[in-house]
């Protein structure tokens, strides 16, 4: 069973100016102008942070504890704002190249969602393997959405490794859905053994009503990153207060739901 075995985050860490290449402005040009969208050109040239900056960030900080890794998936909601650097080769890169990987995208807040039930199902074929997980945010786009607008979005990032036999064993992955299965799931998880619940949301986030669950909401300034980087950040003090650690984050977009469910492995509640 695919397991957390450790976890990092990151949160609006310094601007640094970057060389602006001005085949970057022709490409975003040529890609808007099909939708009649005119690039600020102001954010793309200003500092900021791309994903290869939090990978970097995220690397280090847990280069010294997580083992080589075998798969390597990026999931974002926001596009890089360099567009010709693919995020996860990169992260392959400092990993030593050894990895296969490749990049989820184009399905909002779900996308880590959707990375995490695709390493489930990769390992279910090929035991063993350990998997690093990076969801990335960064808000220098080149047009102004209004999500990044109202939620005074900042940058972040979060990197997952998982392998058989880490500390909390992911056990349920609920693809975006509707409200309606999202609350059934949350009370089958509710009748399972073990009675400390916790409920991890997002800031839009719609559960109907606490299912019996603590509940934890995660930053409004964070998108896809939200509920992920409370995980990374407070997994060991819930790995040991809880028997059930639910994520839950809906999508303002499209009013559909992603639930994903962590519980310590049975062998260590049993001990």
């Amino acid at each position: 069973m695919l397991s957390l075995q450790t976890a990092a985050a990151v949160a609006a860490p310094p601007a640094r100016q970057h060389e602006w290449d001005p085949r970057q402005l022709a490409y975003y040009r040529d890609l808007y102008r099909q939708y009649d969208i005119d690039i600020d050109t102001d954010d793309l040239t200003a500092d900021g942070v791309t994903h290869t900056d939090l990978l970097d960030l995220l690397h280090s900080r847990l280069s010294d504890t997580a083992p080589p890794v075998d798969l390597i998936i990026c999931a974002q909601a926001l596009p890089d704002r360099v567009s010709s650097v693919q995020p996860a080769s990169y992260l392959n890169a400092l990993y030593g190249n050894r990895a296969n990987s490749f990049a989820v995208a184009g399905q909002g807040l779900a996308s880590p969602f959707t990375a995490l039930r695709i390493a489930e199902a990769y390992t279910h074929s090929h035991p063993g393997l350990t998997v690093a997980v990076a969801i990335l945010e960064q808000t220098t786009l080149p047009v102004r959405l209004r999500l990044v607008r109202e939620r005074e979005l900042t940058d972040s990032g979060v990197l997952l490794v998982l392998k058989d036999g880490g500390d909390l064993s992911l056990r349920t992955l609920l693809p975006a859905d509707r409200a309606a299965h999202v609350r059934q799931r949350l009370d089958a998880i509710a009748r399972l053994p073990g009675r400390r619940r916790l409920l991890v949301t997002g800031a839009t986030a719609v559960p109907g009503r606490s299912h019996g669950y603590d509940v934890h909401r995660a930053r409004r300034d964070a998108y896809c990153t939200a509920v992920w980087a409370e995980l990374a950040a407070h997994r060991r003090d819930w790995h040991d207060r809880y028997d059930h650690i639910v994520l839950l984050d809906t999508d303002p977009q499209t009013g559909e739901s992603s639930l994903a469910h962590f519980a310590p492995r049975c062998d260590e509640r049993d001990a």
